[in-house]
């Protein structure tokens, strides 16, 4: 939670004046607090007073001469040199009749108060600070009234009595009333921490004591002790950049800390926290230990906060948010000897935060902060067992409590806890790349690579990674044709897992210690040229050392590579990317730009190369391997959530524009098109006719691949046209059409799930049209429609009826027959309208976007060379990504997949390997 966020927001009972007053603050034109919680949460939506909590009240005040636009930032214990200074308070003491109230107040009984909280200063101060009663005057006759806000009151008092501040004075009157107005149990007024006046109601054995300390704290420049509150029940929140809580259900609960002074009022007086102690120059100023930004993990002691021991308190800085904590160890000790008697749940670790309500107030993050009833809470404290986590990620892990000591560790590295996915090649020894990923709880899951451009669900193989901050794969390091594995810790020991080749390791070596200098440690592959893999690292300062690999377990003497790294969000291997034995490396800027960067041999780098943009969304980029099969290196992007985008490379240093679908002999088929989603699976399928009349379904993968083939039937050579349809029939799944020698068309229905029902007869007498094709609704009415050429070159629509029939048909236009090629090209601009493709002859292919009104827009040429394919086919989402593709079959029997980019061209590809 930022302190500096939630300070933008104005405080319950903290009213700030401005400057420029002469003698005393006349009346202000604010209406004071209340205990009306809706009033409060007017002042500040984040900040609410549960009604009825026993309190005083606070204002800051300038006194003369003394500007007061913010609230103090020095204390009684702060001399001009700023450094800490003797400072007794000189307290003229009044007891007060009231015009309506003569009742007496006793002035022994206040003295005593005033002892009570010059004891508890003294002990919070290291002897520093006292309260002596230097003037007294007993039963003081005011006209002020008890129905006069307290505001009202003690101005009108104080300008009977002729009372001016002055540095280390204080002002205290008691009234014979029972609380003050708006049911307060005290009022402070203070200026600059070193001056202040304390309206006090008649005294009382419950609150007297504790209120009037609590109102000198004011005094003392400290506001109120607040509490995180959460419907959630989150242990910490982060702020938006206005000020609010990212969890909407949070609030700070002002004087919700029931175990301090400065929080909700008791009849004991606890020890005030130790933010207020930091902040406040109390102590000697040694009991606070202060830890500055935590870094890696490490485990301290604390001893009891209300005992007088040195260092017996922590504070951290998170190294995310740059938010300060403080840890204390609450037993019935001093001050905090209540404890023995209160809930058993307020003994234990309180972690606690400056800010709350104000700059000066505290806030304490408890186990639940689901709002507790009443009054008092009795779960303030953290128990052995529990850890507590910042929202930034940092965690405190309390690992023991007694009354003497706790003992506590803060894991301050996020990384520990981070998802890191990387590979390590054929990590598992069956022939396929794998991507390994270390979870945030430390296991390390294999996701083993599969046919079909595609990665099993991940499978644990080992736990306890997380005591690394870097996890590095994509290396063969001992020269043994097995993948290895690099482990970095937070303190800087760098471990070497040799893999075994069947998803395990065999036992580690330790490379060296000192490697928490480097910011990113990669595996760039053979950098040097010697045929050996090698390591890089980036220090913090940008610059990138490449560490020669020995060709067994060790590394040799580095050598500067280069500076400026550290401007890159991401650094990832790309050996071989451009070159079978070369090394390399990509890098994304903090824009979303990648480069590749090509090893020069020589352990440095050629020129990089602009490989786009739009790289920003990916948490992890896993490059160095053959995800595909196709003998080309590729680049694996994964997301913070775990799906992941297949780019396939070409061995140019650029990526692929096109890709081979897995599989071979495609040229033995009489016809290779698309089926849709055949299968209902949600994966677009292929259907494929032998010359024999056998038809077969190639179930997708989801990214360019296939699942096992099925034989649907036979005696389709008899059918001259064969397509699909989309559901033209309106029910089941995708039907095919097909025409005989007759000139009779068939459908044939599907169930949805790849069976063939019955075929329904279409039309007959169709003998006059050359080309048959769907492309899908062309009308835009939502129902699958037809197209035939006829043979005199002229394009006719059929506008499907939804249930199976054609309706009137529409003339196209002329010329159709100078194309040897039309195929549907699904929603290929992206527009939510289904297009065309045609190839000639020549080899130039071109898109003829649809209108959605059964029309074409101006058509556009794709490109050239499309005549080395012996046929293309629409394919829709074959890859698993959101773009429509083609497939088009070669004459040696390779399938290859294009990759449409949505805006009538096309894109490099892009798998789904999930």
């Amino acid at each position: 939670m930022r302190s500096f966020s939630r300070s933008t927001a104005a405080a319950t009972g903290l009213l700030v004046f401005a400057a420029g007053l002469v003698s005393l603050p006349v009346s202000p034109t604010f209406a004071a607090s209340t205990d009306n919680a809706t009033d409060h949460a007017a002042d500040a939506p984040a900040t609410q007073l549960v009604p009825g909590t026993p309190h005083g009240e606070h204002m800051y005040e300038s006194a003369p001469g003394v500007p007061m636009d913010t609230p103090p930032t020095g204390s009684a214990l702060q001399a001009e040199a700023g450094v800490l200074a003797s400072a007794p308070m000189k307290i003229k003491l009044v007891t007060a009749k009231l015009a309506d109230n003569k009742n007496a107040v006793s002035m022994t009984a206040a003295d005593q108060a005033i002892v009570a909280t010059s004891n508890y200063w003294k002990a919070m101060s290291n002897g520093r600070i006292s309260m002596t009663v230097t003037s007294r005057l007993a039963g003081h006759q005011s006209a002020a009234t008890s129905s006069m806000s307290y505001y009202d009151l003690i101005n009108k008092i104080t300008s009977e009595l002729k009372w001016t501040y002055s540095t280390n004075t204080a002002l205290v009157v008691f009234i014979p009333t029972s609380t003050l107005s708006y049911g307060a149990l005290g009022a402070g007024f203070s200026s600059n921490g070193n001056s202040g006046r304390v309206l006090m109601p008649q005294i009382n054995t419950t609150f007297t004591k504790s209120v009037l300390t609590h109102e000198f704290g004011h005094v003392l420049g400290a506001m109120h002790a607040d509490a995180l509150q959460c419907g959630s029940g989150v242990n910490d929140v982060g702020t938006t950049s206005t000020g609010q809580f990212k969890d909407s259900s949070c609030y700070i609960r002002e004087y919700g800390d029931t175990t301090d002074l400065m929080g909700a009022s008791r009849y004991s007086m606890p020890v005030v926290s130790s933010p207020f102690w930091d902040s406040r120059g109390l102590g000697r100023g040694d009991e606070v230990r202060d830890l500055g930004i935590a870094t890696g993990i490490k485990s301290y002691t604390l001893r009891p906060w209300g005992g007088t021991l040195a260092n017996r308190a922590l504070k951290f800085t998170d190294p995310i948010s740059r938010e300060t904590y403080y840890l204390e160890l609450r037993q019935p000790v001093g001050y905090d000897s209540y404890l023995s008697s209160d809930y058993a749940g307020n003994r234990g670790v309180k972690i606690v935060q400056r800010g709350g309500a104000t700059p000066v107030s505290s806030l304490t993050l408890m186990p639940s902060t689901i709002p507790f009833s009443g009054y008092y809470s009795a779960n303030h404290a953290w128990q052995a067992g529990r850890t507590f986590t910042t929202h930034a990620g940092t965690t405190v892990t309390i690992n023991a409590v007694t009354a003497d000591y706790a003992t506590v560790t803060i894991n301050a590295d996020p990384a520990l806890r981070a998802k890191i996915q990387f590979s390590a090649g054929d990590f598992n020894g069956d022939g396929r790349a794998d991507v390994l990923s270390r979870e945030s709880d430390g296991s390390l899951m294999l996701l083993a690579g599969q046919a079909g451009n595609k990665l099993g669900a991940p499978v644990r193989f080992a736990g306890g990674w997380n005591i690394f901050n870097t996890v590095v794969g994509d290396v063969d390091f001992t020269g043994d044709g097995i993948p290895d594995i690099f482990g970095r810790t937070s303190a800087g020991e760098f471990w070497l897992y040799p893999g075994n080749g069947k998803g395990g390791f065999l036992p580690r070596i330790r490379i060296g210690g000192g490697w928490q200098i480097f910011q990113r440690i990669v595996a760039p592959g053979d950098l040097t040229g010697d045929g050996k893999a090698d390591l890089a690292g980036i220090k913090f300062d940008g610059t990138l050392w490449v560490y020669p690999g020995n060709g067994k377990d060790g590394l040799l003497l580095p050598s500067n590579a280069g500076s400026g790294w550290a401007a890159f969000s991401a650094v990832a291997p790309a050996s071989g990317f451009s070159a079978p034995a070369r090394g390399g490396l990509f890098a994304r800027s903090q824009t979303g730009s990648l480069y590749f960067y090509p090893g020069n041999g020589a352990g440095g780098f050629l020129a990089p190369t602009n490989l786009g943009s739009g790289w920003g969304s990916f948490k992890d980029l896993i490059g160095g391997q053959d995800f595909t099969g196709d003998g080309q290196k590729d680049l694996l992007a994964t997301t913070a959530t775990g799906p992941a985008a297949l780019y396939p490379g070409n061995e140019t240093g650029r990526f692929a524009t096109r890709v081979t679908v897995p599989g071979t002999d495609w040229d033995e088929f009489r016809q290779v098109w698309e089926a849709g989603d055949a299968t209902g699976d949600g994966r677009a399928d292929i259907f494929a006719l032998t010359p024999q009349g056998t038809l077969w379904l190639h179930p997708g993968n989801g990214s360019g691949g296939f699942q096992a083939a099925r034989q649907l039937n036979s005696g389709w050579q008899t059918y001259d046209q064969i397509f699909s349809a989309g559901n033209f029939d309106g029910t089941g799944g995708l039907d095919l059409i097909a025409r005989d020698a007759a000139g009779v068309l068939w459908v044939y229905p599907t169930d949805g799930r790849g069976t063939m029902l019955p075929r329904k007869l279409l039309g007959r007498s169709l003998t006059g049209f050359s080309r048959f094709l769907s492309p899908g609704d062309f009308t835009g009415d939502g129902k699958s429609d037809l197209l035939a050429q006829s043979e005199d070159g002229q394009l006719w629509l059929y506008p499907g009826n939804g249930v199976g029939g054609l309706q009137t048909r529409k003339p196209l236009g002329y010329g159709w027959n100078v194309f040897n090629q039309i195929v549907s090209a699904d929603d290929f601009t992206g527009d939510g309208r289904n297009d065309l493709m045609a190839s000639t002859t020549d080899g130039k292919l071109w898109l003829y976007p649809g209108n959605g009104g059964g029309g074409f827009l101006a058509r556009k040429q794709l490109g050239s060379a499309w005549n080395i394919y012996k046929s293309i086919a629409n394919v829709g989402r074959f890859a698993g990504t959101a773009s429509p593709g083609l497939i088009a079959t070669a004459p040696d029997g390779k399938l290859w997949l294009y990759a449409g980019n949505r805006q009538g061209g096309f894109q490099a590809s892009v798998l789904n390997p999930r």
